[in-house]
This record gives structure tokens, sequence and C-alpha cells, in this order.
């Protein structure tokens, strides 16, 4: 036996190796880069959002805090030369010819130093407040002076000043000039640059939106994760026990603690999928010859809790008694998917003797399956998994019932699982679609394999196509499965082993005027079975008093239906034979 699972666990060490290499050097095709991509980008979008917002920040405030007005005042003006006076070099008469030559001449003349100074002295300012820019028309004597600055009082003060002691200037380079001003000066209201941050904005804020989709590109095209049975099967070599449908809880409408198989609002298809898995599962324990199973996973979130109570949900409807163990102590959360009251305690407690079964174990309602699941935090949890205490219950558990199901916390970030494993005989791997890294999962794997304890098969978990609940409600209560006549009868048939053991009606219809959506199976004294299964002293697997009495009254009741019916069924008979009979006559 031992021989055996240490030949398996060097078998999977080294396939958990030659996986990790070929992962490393085997190329991803387009499709998947792309698939991957988009996958990404659906989790990471946060990531994109934040970086277009912060880069469109940026872009709006730089321009604020850059901005700064532009006013311009503009005279225009005609320029005529002075009667000729033999000095060739000083007069022109060609007053088209004078206006270019000024427009040349005065940007140097005017744009520099001294002319500056004399503006300055005129304004009496110490600074030169504008830029002074000289055009001339095209083919005219018309000359153009704008004067351009933040402040439009002082760009009129300067043009007027500008035209005031142009005579300074041209005289030395042209001679003199008649000036006759055509259009004034006057104060500019508007700015030439309008504020308006948003070209800006825009601008960085696609500049942002390339930043946030470079983690979606790299997880494209360097990220591989597990994302249907052909990855499973390729990268993981474990055996494939099933798939399981991620499933959309409205809280709103349904006050729901968890995907449970015992809730009508998963669904059909969920609940085909745990069969399934759970039809699969009970081969491999029996080929293995496991009865103590640890759940476990790489990660938080990838629903190894859920698999969990519904595997055991599963196990208890094909007639087997559970024992479910929460074995995340530093964080329990079992008690907390199960819709009833549990006892309030910490695992310290239970396994030193502190505390009774009878106050710690709970036998979840309407199944056949116990519950061990602490509320408080251990202060050591790696001490009291390892501890002979735990061992102990465990072995007592394994004699008393048909399989113990222990939630293990994940094994990528604690060792918790490893320890678990010790008292386990198989191992259950959950992985939730496109969640964990494959060569995270492998390496947990390879590492999982020291403990010697096979790893029966993994679980897909959360695949896409997510299911409303509405599907379920709708489908239990016009198409499911119920309880009377035959498959192929106006109620759609029995589905269950019998009235009501086995999974039940599916489809319930106790009232034929207000059908009940379809429940997903009934408590029995079959079910429960004559012998009791005792774990403790005090704590039995067995049909409750109450329960006995409910299932006697709902029985009476539908055989006081089911009489009635048939009774007007025989009086319409009768009506109908009276009737034929005195036609007859």
């Amino acid at each position: 036996m031992y021989l055996r699972i240490l030949k398996m666990g060097r078998r999977l060490l080294m396939n958990s190796y030659n996986t990790r290499k070929a992962v490393d050097k085997e190329p991803m095709d387009l499709s998947q880069i792309i698939s991957n991509f988009f996958k990404a980008l659906k989790k990471l979008w946060i990531i994109m959002v934040v970086a277009i917002v912060v880069c469109g920040f940026i872009g709006h405030h730089n321009y604020s805090s850059g901005y700064s007005p532009n006013y311009e005042t503009k005279a225009t003006f005609s320029i005529t030369a002075a009667q000729y006076d033999g000095r060739e070099d000083r007069s022109y008469t060609n007053n088209t010819q004078l206006a270019s030559i000024l427009s040349v001449s005065f940007n140097y003349l005017i744009n520099n130093e001294v002319f500056y100074e004399v503006i300055k002295k005129d304004l009496n300012i110490d600074y030169m407040p504008s830029t002074i820019t000289i055009s001339a028309v095209p083919d005219t004597n018309i000359l153009s002076i704008v004067t351009a600055g933040p402040n439009p009082q002082m760009n009129y003060k300067v043009a007027q000043s500008v035209m005031k002691n142009y005579g300074s200037v041209a005289e030395f380079v042209i001679g003199d000039t008649k000036l006759d001003v055509l259009e004034e000066p006057v104060v500019a209201e508007e700015p030439t640059n309008p504020y308006s941050p948003w070209k800006q904005t825009i601008i960085y804020a696609f500049i942002g939106l390339l930043i946030g989709i470079v983690p979606s590109i790299i997880y494209g095209f360097f990220v591989r994760t597990i994302r249907n049975r052909e990855d499973v099967e390729k990268y993981l070599n474990v055996n494939f026990l099933g798939i399981l449908p991620g499933v959309s809880l409205n809280q709103r409408k349904n006050k729901l603690k968890n995907c449970s198989i015992l809730n009508k609002a998963v669904g059909f298809r969920y609940l085909e999928a745990m069969r399934s898995v759970n039809s699969r599962c009970e081969r491999e324990f029996a080929k293995h010859n496991a009865k103590v199973i640890l759940v476990t996973s790489t990660v938080k979130g990838e629903g190894k809790s859920t698999v969990a109570l519904n595997l055991a949900y599963s196990l208890s409807q094909s007639q087997h008694t559970v024992m479910l163990i929460d074995g995340n102590l530093r964080t329990p959360t079992l008690h907390k998917m199960v819709d009833m009251e549990t006892y309030d305690f910490q695992m310290d407690s239970f396994l030193k003797g502190e505390l009774k079964s009878s106050g710690a174990i709970v036998n979840l309602k309407g199944t056949r399956v116990l519950m061990l699941a602490p509320t408080v935090p251990s202060k050591d949890p790696i001490k009291q998994l390892n501890s002979e205490a735990m061992g102990n219950f465990i072995n007592n558990a394994k004699a008393k019932v048909d399989y113990v199901i222990i939630d293990a916390p994940p094994c990528s970030e604690l060792s918790d699982a490893a320890v678990l494993a010790k008292h386990s005989d198989g191992v259950i791997y959950v992985v939730k679609e496109d969640c964990a890294k494959v060569n995270k999962i492998i390496d947990t794997i390879q590492e999982f394999s020291y403990t010697r304890i096979p790893i029966l098969g993994c679980i897909l978990n959360g695949s896409a196509g997510k299911l409303n609940i509405t599907y379920g409600y709708n489908y239990g209560k016009h198409y499911g499965y119920g309880y009377r006549k035959g498959y192929g009868s106006k109620y759609y048939g029995k589905y269950g082993y019998n009235y009501y053991s086995g999974y039940g009606t599916y489809g319930d219809y106790d009232d034929e005027e207000n059908p009940v959506p379809g429940g997903y199976g009934k408590v029995s004294e079959k079910e429960f079975g004559a012998k009791e299964l005792s774990v403790s002293n005090k704590i039995y697997v067995r049909t409750t008093d109450h329960q006995k009495e409910k299932m006697a009254k709902k029985e009476g009741e539908k055989f006081e239906k089911y009489a009635e019916k048939m009774e007007n069924i025989s009086q319409n008979t009768d009506y109908v034979k009276k009737s034929e009979g005195n036609k007859r006559d």
C-alpha cells in the first residue's frame, strides 16, 4: 500500500516537473493570446480606468496650471513718404515699397532694447509687458501693429506708445514719413486662446488608456491559466472529475449564503453537474479505498469550501453518512455556509476535551451530514492540526461514518493543507477557471506530492456561462422532475429511488393548484437508515420526531387529495355512463 503511494508520488512529481518545463517552452497561439487578453481586460479593467482618470487629471492640471490668457490689440495705419528733397537714400515716392521696407525694418528697430526703453520710459514701467509685431498688407502702403500679452490694458497702452514714438525710429531709417491711422487700437475683451483644457485632457487620458492595457497585454502573452478540461489534462496530469458551472445569486431577491445544492435557486445545470462530479468521486474513492478526503485549492476564492459542502450533501443523497470538518482554523468560514445555527466554539477547546461532541458537532438539517465547524480562530492552527487528538478524532469518525470530508485551506500560501494530508486517504483539488496561474498550480501539486497522499482528481469550478438564479427557479417550477405517475406523465415522472429517498422529487408538486418549485430531495426514515450510526454518545444520524410527524402529516394530506381526486373521477365516470344510457333509451 505505502509502496504504491510512494511510486504514485514519485510519478506525479516527475510529471509535474516535466509539465512545468513543457509549459515554459510551449508557445501560445494567437487565439489564446487574444482570449487571455480580453479575460485579463475583464479582470483588470479597474487598472485601466484608474490610469485613464489619473492621466486625464494630470493633463487637466498641467493645462490649468500653465494656462495664461493672451490678448491682442491691433492698430492699422497708412504710411506716406515725404516729398522728394534730393536725398535718394532718405526719401521714397513709392509708398507701397515704403510700407514693405518699414514692415521689415520696424520689426528690427522696435523689438530691441533701445526702443523698449523708450516705451518703458513713456509708460513709466520697469518691464516690457507685451510683444510687438509689425506687418504690411501686400501691395499696399498699409501697416499693422499688433501688441500681444496677458494684460489687455497694457497691450493697448503699448500700441499707443509705439504709434506715438515711431517717428524717432523711422526718421533715422527712411526719413520723414506721414502716418495716417486707419484703425485705432482698442482694449481686447476676449483672449485669442480661450480656456479649453479638454483637448489636452483627452490626449493624456488616451495615454492613460495605453498604459492601462499594458498589464492585460502582458497577461495575454505570458500568463497561462486553466480554462477547460483539456488544460487540466494537458498541464496538470491529474484525473479530471468534472466541471461545475458558475452560479450568480441575486442576494436582494433571495437571502442566500452560498451555492448549495439544497438551494432550489442554483439551477438544474449546476445540480446535474454536481451529481456527475459526485458519481466520479465515488468511483475514485472506491478505487483507492479512500474514506478521508481532503478538499483544497491553490489560492483563495476558488470555491473549495462550496465544493466540499456540496460533495458532502451529494454523498448524503447517495445514501452515505458523512462527517464534514472545517480544517481552516485560521479563518473558519464553513459555519457561515449552512442555513442553520451552529455551536460557537474553538477547535482548541474541542480537541483538548474541554467541549463535548454534543456541543460542537451538528447534524445538518435534512441530510446525513455531521459537521464540525469551529467559529473562533485557533491561536496555534498548525499545532492543533498536527496534534494526536485531531488524528484520533478523524480515525474515530472514519470508523463511524462512510466518508470524512476535510475542507482545508489553500495550499500555496500555508502549510495547513500539507499537515492535514497526513490524516487523509486522498486529495480532491479544486481549480477555478481562469484564476490561478498554471505554473503556480503545478508547483503546489509538486509540493503536495511530498506528502505521499494521492491526488484523486481535479474539479474545475466556476466555469464560464454563469447561471442566473431565475433559471433554476423556473426550471424547478415548470420542468422539474415530479414524484407522480411515471417519467413521461403530466408531472414529468419521478427522478429519485422511491417516494421519499435518494435524490427525491426534483420538481415537487405538493398541490396541483399551487405547485411548489422543485425541491432537491426529502428526508425519510429510509434515508437516515433504521440503524443508528453514532459518532459519539450524544450525536446520532437519525430522523427526529419532528421530521417524522411532518412527513406523516404530509403523507396524509397527499393521500386525502389523491382519494378526493379518484372520487371525482369516479363520479364523472358514473355521470358519463348514465348520460350514455339515457341516450340509448
